[in-house]
């Protein structure tokens, strides 16, 4: 069987299961209202439930390094790597929402946490967050509902229905085989069949079927979107820091690149 079955909180606690569902859901219903399908919305989800939070959009060339999240010089600071496709920017945003919501006092005292590959694919310690991350951009109504517009028949399904949930909910494979699996939809050893299937191979399973068909491709694409967030406000304001000349950050936004990479660079001494 697959460890992400085997490992799966939904298989081994049901009461933390159903303690994270009712979080991900009161969060939806609270902040983003029912019946409605995130995607892309999560970056502006973030936004707008904390506007301290300084919410950084880059490009890193290193596909293990997914985001991180961190108490930097008394700033919380959520970034999210653009170079990877955008179906996994958003649920690295998800994950780091989780982060923000219920680890904030561990935050406030100068906790910091890379998400790296590994952790999007179940490492044991950020179950939780992949979980919420998972259940706020699938929740269990509205999966059940595409499924009835979409007319996926359990006993007939193929990769290509899946393909089609997984466009529809902006989600990688693996977290929608997952939320088929926790829905009922997927027995244990359906679950564990789909999750042989590659994902990220250009030339057989999930990946060539998307672009074969042309379903869900934009989630794919490598978006490479700058956004700083409050750190060039930040930076002008810093005049102690000295970071960059406050003239030239207006003009030339390369000096804040530049300072946000050397950002990046101590917080990932930190974080590692």
């Amino acid at each position: 069987m697959h460890d992400l079955i085997k490992e799966c909180v939904f298989r081994n606690d049901k009461e933390q299961f159903n303690n994270i569902e009712d979080k991900a859901i009161g969060f939806a219903d609270r902040y983003i209202g029912s019946g409605v399908i995130i995607q892309d919305d999560i970056f502006n989800i973030i936004k707008n439930y904390e506007q301290d939070v300084n919410l950084l959009l880059f490009p890193i060339p290193d596909d293990e390094i997914c985001g991180f999240i961190c108490n930097y010089k008394g700033k919380l600071f959520i970034y999210v790597n653009t170079n990877l496709p955008l179906e996994k920017q958003i649920f690295t945003a998800a994950h780091e929402l989780y982060h923000l919501l219920f680890n904030r006092d561990q935050l406030e005292n100068g906790y910091s946490h890379m998400i790296k590959q590994d952790d999007l694919d179940g490492k044991q310690e950020e179950r939780t967050a992949n979980l919420f991350a998972a259940l706020l951009l699938v929740p269990r109504t509205l999966l059940k509902e595409q499924i009835e517009i979409l007319k996926i028949d359990p006993a007939k399904l193929n990769l290509l229905d899946i393909i089609r949930l997984m466009d529809v909910f902006a989600v990688p494979y693996k977290t929608m085989i997952l939320r088929l699996y926790e829905t009922g939809f997927l027995r244990d050893k359906d679950a564990d069949k789909w999750l042989q299937v590659p994902d990220r191979d250009e030339n057989e399973g999930v990946l060539y079927e998307i672009r074969k068909h042309e379903i869900g491709l934009r989630w794919q694409e490598r978006t490479r979107i700058i956004k700083y967030g409050n750190l060039k406000a930040l930076i002008m304001d810093n005049n102690d820091e000295e970071l960059i000349p406050k003239a030239k950050a207006e003009k030339d936004l390369s000096y804040i690149q530049k300072s946000m990479e050397e950002v990046f660079e101590e917080i990932g001494e930190k974080i590692e």
